[in-house]
């Protein structure tokens, strides 16, 4: 496999991501502590203390399977001349993504006062997001004759916060509670890899792309300097003159309210990480390259078995930014909005077993160029107060998904395991989706004071 295949499939495929969401079967379990993560109207029957909350989550819109192909007892790359253009092409999207966040909860509390509940956190957050126009692949599956493409949009993106957030949520009434949570984000790094020009084209019997880039970049723990010819050396990193924290200050807001008008039944909305990061950029720069490359090498199921598979995509990606040199430009502020989830949930609790309710959520979350939407049916079963559990099933912008959480205490502690994918499967011998992906993990440990 060449260099300009490995560098698009591994910046959709190989990248490991962190990633994250709220709960979204925090509504269905009665018991859980950080429901309030959900929607900021949710409130606890009693006080808690949070010893590590971990929610994760990864969207993807594409798969390997649109990659590599079976051919007999081996595995082909989808430029490989057995494989037709319309069967690869059309298993693409215009824009290829992978969007990722995560939220890690270090220390929260959660307090009631009358019909008042109120909640003090802090945690780390981070997101990533990739992106590769369909237009590349089309070129480099159908060929580009005499005729120049200006392909840019190829990106890569991603930051890490601290969240200081504070939350009240107020009982207006018996059947409706409203809520709100504010949240100070302090920026630590920052990276903004954005294609500005890329053309690719065919120089004798061999493709060429010339690219060019933009490359944002912050961090508080190091600083990347340039050499006499303003170029940025990115193997040397210092602390000298490194710029101060924070790299970024930022604000956002959650709200939402919560209503019960009938008993057993509660309806929920919420609108969460509604607000952006002011970032300053220690580090700026302009890249611009050119390589030259030729056909696609065939990946064998043998390669994958000898652990081959990652190795080859690195080799190759490293060859490639190797040709691009990166001239140090002025440094630059920029504000960014943050990744941003609307919810919706409605539960019903059975009149004949309390115990057993049935409900539905939905769920929007739109990043910068990147959005994914989905609908759930849940069943739960709370038979104590120290136990739930909750089913769910339904269909995301990329298909078919699924999910369980678990809720239980033993004395005062409550531990939360949440799980949710899609449908699809994974590369034998390695982690990487086969299928357009969808995946959610929940881990939490909370006590009662």
């Amino acid at each position: 496999m060449k260099k300009i295949v490995t560098l698009l499939a591994t910046s959709l495929l190989a990248a490991v991501s962190m990633n994250a969401q709220s709960f979204q079967s925090a509504l269905f379990l009665d018991g859980y502590r950080l429901g309030y993560r959900y929607n900021p109207a949710l409130q606890n029957e009693n006080s808690f203390l949070s010893v590590g909350q971990l929610e994760s989550q990864t969207r993807n819109n594409v798969g390997a399977a649109s990659f590599l192909y079976p051919r007999g007892e081996e595995l082909v790359t989808a430029l490989h001349s057995s494989v037709p253009a319309q069967e690869f092409l059309g298993s693409l999207k215009d824009n290829n993504t992978m969007g990722s966040s995560l939220n890690y909860s270090l220390f929260s509390y959660g307090w009631r006062k009358g019909a008042s509940y109120q909640t003090a956190e802090v945690g780390v957050r981070a997101a990533y997001k990739t992106n590769v126009p369909k237009d590349i692949f089309s070129i480099l599956k159908l060929g580009t004759g005499e005729t120049n493409y200006d392909l840019g949009g190829l990106g890569l993106n991603g930051n890490l916060m601290v969240e200081l957030a504070y939350g009240y949520s107020h009982k207006l009434a018996d059947w409706v509670s409203v809520g709100a949570r504010a949240k100070l984000l302090l920026g630590i790094n920052s990276l903004d890899y954005t294609v500005t020009r890329m053309d690719v084209y065919m120089a004798e019997d061999k493709y060429k792309l010339d690219l060019e880039a933009r490359l944002d970049l912050t961090s508080r723990l190091s600083k990347i300097h340039a050499d006499k010819e303003g170029y940025l050396d990115l193997s040397k990193l210092s602390q000298k003159d490194r710029w101060k924290l924070p790299s970024g200050v930022g604000l956002a807001v959650d709200l939402g309210a919560v209503f019960t008008p009938v008993e057993g039944l509660t309806m929920s909305v919420s609108l969460l990480d509604l607000g952006g990061v002011f970032w300053y950029f220690g580090n700026a720069g302009k890249s611009q390259g050119s390589v030259t490359f030729s056909g696609m090498d065939s990946l064998t199921m043998e390669d994958i078995r000898e652990g081959n598979f990652r190795s080859r995509f690195d080799d190759e990606l490293s060859a490639l930014l190797s040709s691009l040199k990166i001239k140090e430009l002025k440094s630059r502020t920029s504000l960014e909005m943050i990744p941003f989830h609307v919810n919706g949930g409605i539960r019903y609790d059975l009149p004949f077993y309390r115990a057993l309710s049935i409900g539905a959520t939905g769920n929007y979350l739109h990043m910068s160029g990147f959005t994914y939407a989905e609908g759930r049916g849940a069943l739960a079963w709370n038979p104590r107060k120290w136990l739930g559990i909750t089913l769910n099933g339904g269909v995301g912008t990329y298909g078919p998904v699924w999910g369980a959480a678990l809720n239980a205490a033993v004395w005062k502690f409550r531990l939360t395991l949440g799980y949710c994918d899609g449908f699809g499967g994974t590369i034998p011998y390695t982690s990487t989706p086969l299928k357009p992906n969808n995946k959610t993990v929940t881990l939490g440990l909370t006590f009662d004071l």
